[in-house]
């Protein structure tokens, strides 16, 4: 990915929460936020109940000290004693995690009937990749001027968060869910983002 100037730089995740959010039923029983960083996600979800997971001391001490209608975990989504929820979201985070177990784990989340959706990066690798690309960076850039001009540019990620340089390729992505989520709809987005929704099988 080509680095923007400083000033010009802004956060492709909040460019996609929107998007998340859309896919979310208008109101849930249960979600679970996996990967919540400062919280920004859970707080915006509409259920009766939130829990939002982070590996990060920091980033749970600091979300949860602007909402307390969120439960905040602080632990390791892939070993910590969860439940299954009708909603579970992960933004930016499975790629934090190995692909294949992660991905498990999160479908094994997901109460029958309920909701998976991720947005999630991918690492450039084939032809469609790249002409993706020609449109991305322009773009990327035309949205960091405007941003700038406005004010609403800078820095897109808080210097504490947790970054991580490598993620899987759209291949790698979908034959995993083929095995793990199938049915799953998952679709590439400009801005290095793909996303994936899937519903689970209802238990008759």
């Amino acid at each position: 990915m080509l680095e923007l100037p400083e000033r010009l730089r802004w956060d492709h995740n909040a460019w996609y929460r929107r998007r998340l959010l859309r896919q979310l039923p208008s109101r849930a029983r249960s979600a679970l936020d996996v990967g919540c960083g400062l919280g920004d996600l859970a707080r915006s979800i509409s259920a009766d109940e939130v829990t939002a997971i982070d590996a990060d001391a920091r980033m749970i001490e600091r979300a949860g000290a602007t909402s307390d209608r969120v439960r905040w975990i602080h632990g390791d989504v892939l070993t910590h004693d969860l439940g299954r929820y009708d909603v579970v979201t992960a933004e930016a985070s499975l790629h934090h995690l190995p692909l294949h177990e992660g991905l498990s784990r999160l479908a094994g989340l997901t109460a029958p009937g309920g909701l998976l959706v991720v947005i999630g990066l991918y690492r450039l690798s084939t032809p469609a990749d790249l002409a993706t690309e020609l449109v991305t960076l322009p773009a990327n850039a035309v949205v960091g001027v405007v941003k700038a001009l406005n004010g609403t540019g800078g820095k897109p990620h808080d210097a504490e968060m947790p970054v991580v340089m490598t993620a899987p390729t759209l291949p790698e992505i979908r034959a995993a869910a083929a095995g793990i989520v199938p049915g799953a709809r998952i679709r590439r987005h400009v801005f290095w983002r793909y996303s994936l929704v899937w519903r689970a099988p209802e238990v008759h």
